[in-house]
Order: structure tokens, then C-alpha cells, then sequence
């Protein structure tokens, strides 16, 4: 085995959590560095594909989550009005058994938190990261916003999100596309439809979803360009709760439990793409590396299978470089795969171009009725597709 390594850790998110845990596991010496001065359970509702639930399955953690999860056997969208099937892709005609898992964000945040403190890793909360420098020696030390010095580290690993600031402050590049419309989204009391992620859809304009999750709990989500939100709120919450129904109707139950335009949350997405993600020292991972929006329901999932490939290769390499370029050959075409087609899709499902939702509605309903486009279609949403070129990824 190769020699125990002092690794710095930014950020305690899913990618930071999982990459912590996985290194201290396998004897390197790991500092976890985030910049809030707490860390807990935020945010909506995720999709744990088949990927991510192979890679808490190898964390001895996959019970622990599923325990407090919803099964979802089926994706389907649907157009509003007149109630027509644009898709349906059941896991099940993949293989059998196969499915996802609609689960709070918290459920699984606490799960990695929970392995994490099973570790000797070195938690320090409330430091923010605004420089580097190198050491004569070759280590890495990080700097804080209050001028305390973190390391030296033999590497560093930034899981610090698609905001990511690290990126620029340590000299890489990379190309963000702000996307227009986002969602307004919350978690309350209800069952959703048991068993379905829903979607409604009129054109690339209006999204409605609802995903069950464990726990009695669904997650609803309402597809809006953001230029838009300052007059939906004017208009009111009632006037927004009644668009919804109308547009589905199994929404009215769940909207019960919305007394305050405040538990409607607004969240953007963005495309990042990082043509350089390492230099040897430092390495992006997650969305700081690949962020995408969510309309593959990918995100956390490929940044478990980030810190799983990457402790991999840092079994197997000699040196931390050695292990970055290894890690990029092997992720390359499969993060690439899932970025580009994330990349084009999302404007099928909301923009402004009507002319995209009118061939969505005419060529995706075709394509699940070709057995080997049907195939690759669900191999694609389980997150098992290893690239363009590639068949199902082993995890």
C-alpha cells in the first residue's frame, strides 16, 4: 500500500463527506475543511440512482438511507391538459430489482457526517479558503479568511460546490453557463403518487414535479424562469397554489401543507465545465468540478462515484499526480457523457425556445419504443452509462 498521505479536504458536502471518509478509512491523514461554521441537513429532495446506491453499499451505509427513502420504480412526464404520456422509463425493464430512491438530502448529508465521525478526520468548520501556496518541500498549505494557516498537505481535494471560488483563487479555469429558469421547491407531509417521480410539462415553459421520499414526506418542485419570480410573488402564494393544481392535480394535497410563500424555496442551477480539473496538488471533484442542472438526477450521485474512484486510485498510484491522472482517464468519458447530455436536454424541459418542447413532443415519446435506444435511455437515468462509447460502468 502506498504511503500515508496528508490530504486536505475543502468542503463538507456529499462529494467532501464521502472523499473524507474513504481516505481516513483506507489510513491517510485527512483534513475536512469547510467554510460555514455548522454543517446540517438542507436541502430538497434527490434521486439516489443505482450509481450512488452502489457506492453507499460499498460504505456499509445503503440500509441506513433506504431505511428513510422512497422507492421510485418508474420516471414519468406527462403534458398537462390532456393528461398524454411524453415518458415513461420504468427501472424495472432494465434489469430486474432495479430502481431509485427518492430521499431527503438531509437523510443522506447525515449518513456521510455519521461515517465521517467514525474516522480520525480533522473537522475545522467556519474557515473559509482564499489562498495557496507551496511549500519548498512540495506540500500544499491553505489559508483562511482569518489568516490561519491549514496543512502542509501532500494534496488537496476541493468539494466545495458549483459556486466554487477555489477554482479561480487556485488558477483553473472553467466555463459557467447560468441557467435562466430554475425552481421554487419544498419539502413537506404527503405520499406524492407512491412509486413515481411525476412530472407535468406544457412546452419548455412550465415544469411541475413531485417526488416521494421517505418518511412521509414528498418534495414538490415548480419550473419558472427566473426573471419571472419577483412577479409570481406578487401575484401571491394562493394564486400560485391555484395554477399549480390546475396544472396537477395531485399537487392540492401536498400544497395544504404551504401556509407561507417562505417555504417555497428558489434555487438556480449552473453548468460548469472544468477543461483542467487537477494540477497535481489539487483536484476538483463533484459539482465544483462538473456541476449540471438536475434534470437527469445525477448530481449527488456522481459525486459519490468521484470520491469512490478517486480513493481507488490513490490505493493504486505512487504519488498523488499519479493518482489525479488516473482518476481523470477513468472518469473522463463518463462524467463527459453525463455532462453533455445533461447539457442538452435541459432545454428541451425549460427555456425559452417553444420550438425544442415541440420536437420533445414529437421524437421522445418514440425513442423508448427502439429496444437498444430503450436500453441505453435507462442505463443512462440508473447512472450506470460509462460514456458515449462506453457500456454500464463497474462500480
Amino acid at each position: 500500500m502506498p504511503r500515508a498521505l496528508r490530504v486536505g479536504v475543502v468542503g463538507f458536502g456529499m462529494a467532501g463527506a464521502t472523499t473524507a471518509y474513504l481516505l481516513a478509512r483506507d489510513g491517510h491523514r485527512v483534513t475536512l475543511i469547510e467554510r460555514a461554521p455548522e454543517v446540517g441537513p438542507i436541502g430538497a429532495g434527490v434521486l439516489l440512482q443505482c450509481s450512488g446506491q452502489a457506492v453507499l453499499k460499498h460504505l456499509g451505509a445503503l440500509d441506513r438511507v433506504l431505511a428513510h427513502a422512497a422507492p421510485i420504480d418508474e420516471l414519468y412526464a406527462r403534458h398537462a391538459g390532456s393528461g398524454r404520456t411524453l415518458v415513461r422509463n420504468r427501472y424495472g425493464d432494465y434489469e430486474p430489482g432495479c430502481r431509485a430512491y427518492g430521499v431527503h438530502r438531509g437523510v443522506l448529508f447525515n449518513a456521510l457526517r455519521n461515517l465521517v465521525e467514525t474516522q480520525p478526520v480533522d473537522v475545522r468548520l467556519g474557515a473559509e479558503i482564499v489562498t495557496r501556496e507551496i511549500t519548498p518541500g512540495g506540500g500544499v498549505l491553505l489559508t483562511d479568511r482569518t489568516g490561519t494557516r491549514h496543512g502542509p498537505f501532500d494534496c488537496v481535494v476541493c468539494g466545495d460546490g458549483s459556486r466554487s471560488h477555489l477554482r479561480t483563487t487556485f488558477g483553473f479555469t472553467a466555463s459557467v453557463l447560468e441557467y435562466d429558469h430554475g425552481t421554487l421547491w419544498a419539502t413537506v407531509p404527503g405520499a406524492g403518487v407512491p412509486g413515481k417521480l411525476l412530472q407535468v410539462v406544457r412546452g419548455t415553459r412550465q415544469l411541475f414535479g413531485l417526488l416521494p421520499l421517505g418518511d412521509g414526506l414528498v418534495s414538490l418542485y415548480w419550473g419558472l424562469p427566473t426573471r419571472d419570480l419577483a412577479a409570481v410573488r406578487a401575484r401571491g402564494l394562493d394564486a400560485l397554489k391555484r395554477e399549480i393544481v390546475a396544472f396537477c392535480p395531485e399537487a392540492a394535497d401536498p400544497l395544504d401543507f404551504v401556509q407561507d410563500f417562505d417555504q417555497l424555496l428558489h434555487t438556480t442551477y449552473r453548468h460548469v465545465h472544468m477543461p483542467r480539473r487537477h494540477d497535481g496538488r489539487v483536484l476538483f471533484i463533484g459539482d465544483a468540478a462538473h456541476a449540471m442542472s438536475p434534470h437527469l438526477g445525477q448530481g449527488i450521485n456522481l459525486a459519490m462515484v468521484d470520491a469512490w474512484r478517486l480513493a481507488a486510485c490513490l490505493r493504486d498510484a505512487d504519488t498523488p499526480a499519479a493518482a489525479f491522472r488516473a482518476f481523470g482517464a477513468r472518469q473522463r468519458a463518463y462524467v463527459r457523457y453525463y455532462s453533455l447530455v445533461t447539457w442538452f436536454l435541459s432545454p428541451f424541459f425549460q427555456s425559452d425556445w417553444r420550438v425544442l418542447g415541440w420536437g420533445r413532443d414529437r421524437v421522445l415519446p418514440v425513442l423508448p419504443r427502439i429496444p437498444v435506444v430503450r436500453r441505453q435511455m435507462l442505463m443512462t437515468v440508473a447512472g450506470l452509462k460509462g460514456g458515449f462509447l462506453n457500456g454500464r460502468i463497474t462500480i
